[in-house]
């Protein structure tokens, strides 16, 4: 079936839904009258209920309007260049303009609209662009990108194709409005449908997009484009990993996306880009439900559509913006990183950011001398004198290695950082920013230099100490050093921020809320009623409706107000000492083990549900207490 039909299809399956339900109970009435008896009577009853649940259900979705987007809204007047480009984008694909633009933490364009009845009524447009995007892409890239989102909604195609598009947004919005009943059972297995007619439109509509992105940046840029959103998933969550997570360690907050730009321009990404680009894009895996099609067809579809060359502008995306030496920083804390200290270069971070490394393996060292009683203050000289005595490895047993050797390898590591700290502290060396390898440590004239080859002979054997000394005494290590900790940083309640909720966990016999922070957790007791509530909700397939509108009006009461509530319990981080989610029997758990030896042990009942992020942000935490 040609795209064209199967857009016809699928609209004519937008509009009957409705008429479905009515339908249901218009036949159980007319079977009701056919079957004398009790069970006439039943079956009529029946019929009439599963309409009601079915139109609640539906009316309480369709009424639903799409919750606002968090992020830096851009509007006109500050951000003319980009608006000017989006306008002229919607005019060249003959479509409106959204009404608003932002900025988000992902690596994704789109066009939202918040359309009514299923998507037969167009509504609210929302353009979102990645803010990674902008470090990531040239002008003429993120132009190709913009241009394929407004094709969706191009008046210069097929319109029931628009309209697919539109339907298939709302229909999953819909279905998941919906927490269970028949309401939900009825419609997820009528949008089932309607996507395996739709999504062959869709992926239709996507290679008309994409004409789009040609018209507006040319064949080449679009191919690139196209080529870049494939494979920068992998990049930006390495970035995060190895970089950006240096910020909370130095204490400073970093240029994210100028850092981002210049990770993406070292030789080695490059390299990678180069060498796994297709392999990323052979991965790409198509099903019957899939939107889009492949990005390697997409990218062959383009050769068949008439070149539009234009002028590329290899400006980084973020020219666009008014401002951007204050708009980037400004959009960094409010979607991608927190405010964890003053900004600062990258230089700066790396060289904070390597010192709290090694002071960290410092304090292991100082604490395995104090319980093992050799070397109680972890100064250098006294791990020297313990190396020179052959007690390495009764140094090293505190560290509970699982094999003589292993303890050895962390003795030397640690013993390193002890090291480098001292080097650190006395001006000979300090930690280099490397865009292909995180950081080095280099001397003064900027050789790299491993600390861990200068220790390891002696950790290895007494008759290397004497050599160690001397290399020591070289670079400026006292042999009375001790690396000293910088305090531990307090949070401030008024920063934590709420990641989400238990709710309806069950200890003793009574129910709890509980609310997961960044730094804490709120154990909040709940009222049997809220559960009969939840319940009645529940009959319509509304249950998680009910749920979002008490949350988001806990969220609206504020964290310094939810601890003050008659029963609450504020559970700090630093009190936890261990945590998890056993199961014992047909019963899961959630368990927090504290500081002063109780365990508080909440069961996951039939009721529970996890919002937000609180279930892996527990999950990653409680695995923090075990490393």
């Amino acid at each position: 079936m040609q795209a064209r039909g199967r857009a016809v299809l699928a609209t004519l399956l937008l509009v009957a839904f409705p008429l479905a339900v009515v339908a249901v109970g218009v036949v159980s009435v007319l079977a009701g009258l056919r079957i004398h008896g009790k069970t006439g009577t039943y079956v009529m009853l029946a019929g009439l209920a599963m309409m009601i649940a079915l139109g609640f259900g539906l009316v309480s979705a369709l009424r639903a309007r799409r919750p606002p987007i968090e992020g830096p809204r851009l509007d006109r007047a500050a951000h003319p260049a980009l608006w000017r480009m989006i306008d002229d984008l919607a005019a060249q694909v003959k479509t409106r303009p959204p009404d608003e633009v932002v900025l988000i933490g992902e690596i994704n364009a789109a066009v939202t609209e918040d359309a009514r009845f299923l998507g037969l009524r167009p509504g609210r447009r929302t353009m979102l662009i990645g803010l990674p995007l902008l470090a990531a892409m040239s002008v003429s890239e993120l132009r190709s990108v913009l241009a394929h989102e407004l094709g969706h909604y191009s008046g210069g195609h097929t319109r029931l194709l628009a309209l697919t598009y539109r339907g298939t947004q709302t229909l999953a919005f819909t279905v998941d409005r919906l927490d269970g009943g028949p309401a939900r059972a009825l419609l997820s297995a009528y949008s089932k449908l309607y996507l395996l007619i739709a999504r062959a439109a869709n992926r239709r509509q996507e290679l008309q997009a994409d004409e789009a992105s040609v018209l507006a940046a040319g064949s080449r840029t679009a191919a690139a484009a196209l080529r870049k959103v494939a494979t920068l998933g992998p990049l930006w969550n390495d970035y995060c990993e190895r970089y950006v997570s240096l910020g909370a360690r130095a204490r400073r907050t970093p240029a994210v996306l100028l850092g981002f730009r210049s990770y993406l321009n070292h030789p080695v990404q490059r390299d990678w880009v180069t060498k796994y680009a297709d392999d990323v894009l052979d991965g790409e895996e198509l099903s019957k439900f899939d939107s889009h099609p492949p990005t390697k067809r997409r990218i062959a579809a383009l050769a068949g559509v008439p070149d539009n060359p234009v002028k590329p502008d290899a400006r980084p995306g973020w020219s666009l913006l008014g401002a951007p030496k204050i708009d980037v920083p400004e959009a960094e804390l409010a979607v991608l990183i927190r405010d964890v200290g003053p900004r600062a270069d990258w230089d700066e971070v790396v060289k904070r950011a390597g010192r709290a490394s090694v002071a960290e393996g410092a304090k292991l060292l100082t604490a395995a001398g104090t319980e093992s009683r050799l070397a109680p203050r972890g100064t250098v000289g006294e791990v020297v004198r313990v190396l020179r005595d052959g007690d390495a490895d009764a140094l090293a047993k505190p560290l509970r290695a699982p094999s003589r050797e292993e303890g050895r390898r962390l003795l030397t590591e640690l013993f390193a950082d002890t090291v480098t700290a001292a080097m650190i502290d006395n001006g000979v060396a300090a930690h280099r920013l490397n865009w292909g390898g995180g950081w080095e440590l280099c001397l003064g004239d900027g050789e790299p230099f491993d600390v861990a080859e200068l220790v390891g002979p002696a950790v290895a054997s007494p008759r290397a100490v004497d050599e160690l000394v001397q290399n020591l005494q070289l670079l400026k290590v006292p042999a009375g050093y001790f690396c000293k900790q910088e305090p531990e940083r307090e949070s401030d309640p008024a920063e934590v921020r709420m990641l989400g909720m238990f709710t309806a966990l069950k200890a003793k016999r009574k129910l709890y809320d509980l609310i997961v922070c960044d730094t804490e957790v709120i154990l909040l007791p709940m009222a049997r009623s809220v559960l009969l509530r939840r319940g009645v909700a529940g009959l319509i397939g509304a249950r998680g409706v009910s749920d979002r509108k008490r949350i988001r009006k806990l969220r609206e009461r504020g964290l310094h107000e939810l601890r003050a509530e008659p029963g609450a319990r504020r559970i700090p981080f630093t009190d936890i000492v261990a945590g998890g989610f056993p199961r014992r029997k047909l019963t899961a758990y959630l368990t927090m083990e504290l500081s002063d030896g109780e365990t508080l042990e909440l069961a996951i009942t039939g009721n529970t549900e996890d919002f937000g992020t609180a279930h892996d942000a527990l999950k990653a935490f409680f695995k923090s207490l075990k490393a």
